[in-house]
């Protein structure tokens, strides 16, 4: 009784295994983007990103309904195994989930590494800007030379011309 649902969860896990792929793919490219300062790439990418997120909650909706599903099958206590506990369960009838499990959980280390080097390079990135605008700021004239009154205080040099035609 359990092939069919064991078969619907291989089909889950193989479909999260291509979204994190695609996920890792689109993390690097993100990467690259932060590199080049691609505003616009990355506003590309985080609507990406967003889509895939959406069809990760779904496909996390459809592995929890038939991990729970396979342990109400296999009599195990809980409705919520994981899939260690599930591979353990149904023995030399895991089928290919050992192996999927595997690749999965390396996947999702991957991508979670990926995901926080590039929070943490974005943060290092922004920082670094907002340091060279609060030194351009520095760099500029405090006060305006031109404006209502403020030509008569100029310095000489500065304006000269704008003096001589008036």
């Amino acid at each position: 009784m359990t092939g069919p649902a064991r078969e619907r969860l291989e089909a889950v896990l193989e479909a999260e295994e291509r979204l994190y792929r695609e996920m890792r793919e689109l993390l690097q490219k993100e990467r690259e983007l932060i590199v080049a300062l691609d505003a616009r790439g990355l506003s590309e990418v985080a609507l990406e990103k967003e889509a895939l997120a959406s069809e990760g909650r779904m496909l996390e909706r459809s592995r929890l309904e038939v991990t729970g599903e396979l342990a109400k099958e296999l009599g195990l206590p809980t409705a919520r195994p994981t899939l260690s506990e599930l591979c353990a369960a149904l023995g030399e009838g895991a089928g290919r989930l050992p192996e999927i499990h595997s690749r999965l959980v390396a996947l999702v280390g991957a991508t979670r590494e990926l995901l926080d080097a590039n929070a943490s390079f974005a943060g290092d990135v922004l920082a670094q800007v907002g340091a060279t605008l609060r030194h351009l700021g520095r760099l500029l004239e405090q006060q305006p030379l031109y404006g209502p009154g403020r030509l008569e205080q100029a310095p000489a040099a500065t304006g000269r011309l704008l003096r001589r035609t008036a």
